[in-house]
C-alpha cells in the first residue's frame, strides 16, 4: 500500500509539473517607427499554441513553464522573429520587428504565410483588415490614394454613384455605417461633394471593415463598421512625408518627443482648386483642408496615453458685384448690388485614450471622445441675408476590458455612454426675406445613448471555436426610453490548418438617422434622434462562409453568403420637403427591408503581384405600406452584380504598376412610362397625369471602368525618397451614367437619356519621404 501511495504521489507531481504554465505578455512594435503592430501573429512552434496582438499591439498567453520554447512573432509587412527561451515565471517581453524588404527573404515569406493561416483560423468573418501600404499605389481620382474609394472596391460594398463617398453595405443605407477615427465617430466622409474622402492617407496606419459578425464592443449602426486608426508618430527619429497632385498638396511630420517614450504626429492637406483656376482666369472660390495631430506617451510599462485630433472643412464663397443701370425716364437708379453665396461644412474629432495593464492577464482601455459636424449655408443679396445652419455634437466615454483567462478562453466586457446634441434647421434672416422666412433657432435636442456588453471567445476543441456576446443598448429621448438587446454569435470549424467553415449571427440597433435631400445640390444632411414618431432601426443578419489559404501562393480565398432583415427603415413621402422644415418628421415613413447575397474575395497581400478579385451577387428590397401601393419594391441602390479587379505589380525596386477594373449593374429609378389627360376639378382646363412604373423598377445601363497608375521611384537607398505617379481615371473614356434626363422628341414622344459624369481624367502626383 505504501508503494502504491508513492507511485500515485509521483504521478500527480509529474502531472502538475507538466501542467504548470506561466504567462508571457508584452507589446509588439515596428523597429523603425515604434508603431504598434496590430493583429500580429505569435506562435509557439514546438507546442502548436499561440495568439495575436490586439488593436494596441498587446498580447498575453500561457506557455509551459521550465520548457525550452521556440516562439515566432510575425506580422504582414514585417520580418518575422523567432526566439528560443525558457520561462520559470510570468514574463513581460516587448519586442520590435524589422520592416520587410522588397526581397522575399525566408523570414518575410514565413510572416506572410502565418498571416494567411491566422486569418483562416480566426473566428472573425465578414471582416477585412487593410494596411495602408496595401492600397497606397492603386489608381485614384486626382492621383491621391482614397481610403473610402478603396473600401468601395470590396465585395458587399456598393457606392451610391460615380465619385460618391457613400457606402451601401449588404443592402443597407449610407447612414447605417459606423465610421470611427481613433474611436471617435466621423459623420461626414467626403470633400468636394464626396469626390474625396476626409481621411488624409499620410496620417493613417490601419483600417478594418466589418460587414457582419460584429463583435459586441461595436454598436449604434446597422450595416457596417469602418474602424480607422491614425499613426502614433515615430518614437525613434524624425521623419516626414507628403505629396503634390493636380488638386491638392499634403505634408506629414512625425518624431520623438522623448525617444522610446513619447512621440508626435502632425499632418495637413489642402486643395488648391481655387488657386489653379484663378491662374487661368476662372473664378472657382472653393477649397477644402484637413489637419490631423496626435501625441502618445508611455507613462510607465503599464500605462500609455494617446491624444489625437482631426479638423476638416469645405469652404465655398461666391461673391459678385453688379453695377446699377439707370433707365430712361427713371429719376432713380440702382447704386449697385452684390451677391454673396457660399457654405462651410466640416468635421471635428478629439480622442483621449488610456491603456492600462492591471496584470499580465487583464488589459483595459479608456476612451474619451468629442465629435462635431456642422454646416453653414449663407447668402446676401440686395439688402437681404440668410444663414442656414445645422449641427450635431457628441461627447462620449467608453471603457473596455480584456481578460486573457486562458489560451482557450478570452473575455471582453465594457460599457459606453454618448451624449448627442442635435440642432437642425437653424435659420437667421434679415431684410424683406424675413417676411417670408422667419428666424428659427432650431429645436435643440439632447439624447443619451448607453451600452454595456460582454463578449467571449472559447476553444471547444482544436478545431471548433465559438465567439459569443451580448450588447445591451439603450437611449433616453425626452420622456421616452428605448432599449435593445443585441445578441452576437460566431463559430469556426477547422477542416485543416489551411481551411475552415464559419458562421455568424448578429443583431444591431440604431438610435439616430440622417435625412438627406436629393433635390438640392447643397450640404443639407440633417442628423436627428429617434422619437415617438420615428422608432429605432434594427437589423438581424446571418452569414455562412468558407475560407481557404494557399500559403505557397500567398493567397486567401473567401466565400460568404448572407441574409439580412431590417426594421423601421426610413423613406420619404412623395414630394417631401425636408429643407427649412422643422416638422420634417411628418415627411418620414418607416418600413421593412431584406437583403441577401453571395460574396467572393480572392486576396493576395504579398509578393510582386498583390491585390484582390471581388465579386458580389446581391438583392435588396423594401416594404412600406404607404409606398408603391403597399407592394414590395427594389431598394434604390440594389445592384445585382458587382465585380472588381485590383492589381499591383512591382517590376523592379524603381518601377511599379497598378490597375483597377470594375463592373457594376446600373442604379435604379422610377420611370415614367406614359401619361393621360383628365379634366380639372373646375372643368375649365385639363390636367396631365403621368403614369409610372413600380418604385425603382427600372435600372440604368451597366457600367465598367479601367483605371491605371504607373509608379516611378527615385533612388531608394537615399534618405530622401521620392516617386512619381502617372495615371488615368476611366482610361477608355466610358462614362458611368449618374442621372436620368427626360427629352421630348420631335414626334411628341419622350425618351430617357443617361448622361455620364466623368470621361478620361489624367493624373500626376509627386510623393516624397525623408
Amino acid at each position: 500500500m505504501f508503494k502504491v501511495k508513492i507511485i500515485i504521489i509521483a504521478l500527480i507531481s509529474s502531472f502538475l509539473m507538466k501542467a504548470q504554465t506561466v504567462v508571457l505578455s508584452g507589446y509588439l512594435q515596428d523597429a523603425a517607427s515604434g508603431e504598434a503592430l496590430i493583429y500580429a501573429n505569435i506562435l509557439v512552434n514546438n507546442y502548436g499554441s499561440g495568439t495575436s496582438t490586439n488593436e494596441y499591439g498587446y498580447f498575453s498567453f500561457e506557455v509551459p513553464a521550465n520548457q525550452k520554447l521556440r516562439i515566432q512573432f510575425s506580422h504582414l509587412g514585417s520580418q518575422s522573429l523567432e526566439l528560443e527561451i525558457r520561462l520559470s515565471q510570468d514574463s513581460i517581453v516587448n519586442l520590435k520587428l524589422e520592416p520587410s524588404t522588397s526581397e522575399l527573404s525566408e523570414v518575410t515569406v514565413t510572416a506572410e504565410q502565418n498571416n494567411l493561416v491566422q486569418q483562416v483560423q480566426d473566428t472573425r468573418m465578414s471582416t477585412i483588415n487593410v494596411q495602408l501600404a496595401q492600397i497606397q499605389n492603386i489608381p485614384s481620382l486626382g492621383g491621391e490614394v482614397d481610403i473610402i474609394k478603396a473600401m468601395q472596391l470590396l465585395p458587399g460594398v456598393s457606392k451610391g454613384g460615380e465619385g460618391s463617398s457613400g457606402m451601401f453595405v449588404r443592402g443597407g443605407d449610407a447612414d447605417q455605417n459606423l465610421v470611427l477615427l481613433d474611436e471617435a465617430t466621423v459623420y461626414n466622409l467626403g470633400h468636394l461633394f464626396g469626390f474625396f474622402s476626409v481621411f488624409n492617407p499620410d496620417a493613417i496606419n490601419d483600417l478594418v471593415m466589418i460587414k457582419g459578425a460584429f463583435p459586441a464592443n461595436y454598436g449604434g449602426r446597422l450595416s457596417a463598421v469602418l474602424d480607422v486608426r491614425m499613426k502614433e508618430g515615430n518614437d525613434q527619429e524624425f521623419h516626414g512625408q507628403g505629396g503634390v497632385s493636380l488638386l491638392s498638396s499634403r505634408l506629414m511630420l512625425e518624431g520623438p518627443l522623448v525617444k522610446d517614450k513619447a512621440s508626435f504626429l502632425i499632418s495637413g492637406r489642402r486643395t488648391y482648386i481655387d488657386q489653379v483656376f484663378g491662374l487661368v482666369g476662372i473664378s472657382l472660390p472653393y477649397y477644402f483642408y484637413d489637419l490631423n495631430a496626435k501625441v502618445n506617451w508611455k507613462i510607465s510599462p503599464k500605462d500609455r496615453i494617446f491624444i489625437s485630433s482631426y479638423f476638416g472643412d469645405d469652404v465655398l464663397n461666391i461673391s459678385t458685384d453688379s453695377a446699377g443701370v439707370e433707365e430712361e425716364g427713371d429719376s432713380a437708379s440702382t447704386a449697385g448690388f452684390g451677391l454673396d453665396f457660399g457654405f462651410q461644412l466640416g468635421n471635428m474629432t478629439q480622442t483621449v485614450r488610456w491603456n492600462h495593464i492591471y496584470n499580465p492577464k487583464l488589459f483595459s482601455n479608456l476612451s474619451l471622445t468629442h465629435t462635431a459636424f456642422r454646416y453653414n449655408i449663407f447668402g446676401n443679396f440686395i439688402g437681404n441675408s440668410i444663414l442656414i445652419r445645422s449641427e450635431i455634437r457628441d461627447l462620449g466615454a467608453k471603457m473596455d476590458f480584456t481578460k486573457y483567462q486562458s489560451n482557450n478562453l478570452t473575455l471582453k466586457y465594457g460599457g459606453q455612454v454618448i451624449n448627442h446634441s442635435f440642432r437642425p434647421n437653424i435659420i437667421s434672416t434679415q431684410g424683406e426675406i424675413s417676411q417670408a422666412l422667419s428666424n428659427s433657432q432650431g429645436r435643440l435636442q439632447s439624447t443619451l445613448e448607453l451600452a454595456a456588453y460582454t463578449d467571449f471567445a472559447y476553444d471547444l476543441s482544436q478545431r471548433f471555436r465559438i465567439q459569443g456576446g451580448l450588447r445591451l443598448s439603450a437611449t433616453a429621448v425626452k420622456n421616452r426610453f428605448f432599449i435593445g438587446p443585441e445578441p452576437r454569435l460566431s463559430a469556426r470549424y477547422l477542416i485543416n490548418d489551411e481551411s475552415s467553415f464559419k458562421m455568424s449571427y448578429s443583431r444591431m440597433y440604431q438610435y439616430m438617422h440622417r435625412v438627406s435631400s436629393s433635390s438640392v445640390a447643397l450640404p443639407t444632411d440633417l442628423w436627428y434622434p429617434v422619437s415617438e414618431k420615428v422608432k429605432p432601426q434594427s437589423a438581424d443578419q446571418i452569414a455562412l462562409g468558407f475560407e481557404k489559404a494557399f500559403p505557397d501562393l500567398k493567397t486567401l480565398v473567401s466565400v460568404e453568403a448572407y441574409a439580412k432583415w431590417m426594421n423601421n427603415l426610413i423613406e420619404y413621402r412623395e414630394g417631401a420637403n425636408l429643407i427649412l422644415n422643422d416638422n420634417f418628421e411628418e415627411q418620414l415613413l418607416q418600413g421593412r427591408g431584406t437583403a441577401q447575397g453571395l460574396e467572393l474575395l480572392v486576396k493576395r497581400d504579398a509578393g510582386r503581384l498583390t491585390g484582390w478579385i471581388g465579386y458580389t451577387l446581391s438583392w435588396a428590397r423594401r416594404d412600406f405600406d404607404e409606398l408603391n401601393e403597399g407592394r414590395s419594391f427594389w431598394a434604390k441602390y440594389d445592384r445585382r452584380h458587382y465585380l472588381s479587379l485590383v492589381a499591383n505589380y512591382e517590376f523592379t525596386k524603381r518601377f511599379a504598376f497598378s490597375a483597377i477594373w470594375e463592373y457594376t449593374t446600373g442604379a435604379r429609378f422610377t420611370a415614367q412610362i406614359g401619361q393621360y389627360i383628365v379634366p380639372n376639378p373646375s372643368l375649365t382646363d385639363i390636367d396631365i397625369i403621368p403614369v409610372y412604373t413600380d418604385r425603382n423598377a427600372v435600372q440604368m445601363s451597366p457600367s465598367h471602368r479601367l483605371d491605371l497608375n504607373f509608379i516611378i521611384r527615385g533612388n531608394r537607398d537615399k534618405r530622401f525618397k521620392s516617386e512619381w505617379h502617372l495615371g488615368g481615371y476611366n482610361v477608355y473614356n466610358r462614362a458611368t451614367p449618374y442621372r436620368i434626363n427626360v427629352e421630348l422628341m420631335e414626334d411628341g414622344s419622350y425618351q430617357y437619356s443617361q448622361p455620364g459624369l466623368f470621361g478620361f481624367i489624367p493624373s500626376i502626383a509627386y510623393n516624397f519621404k525623408f
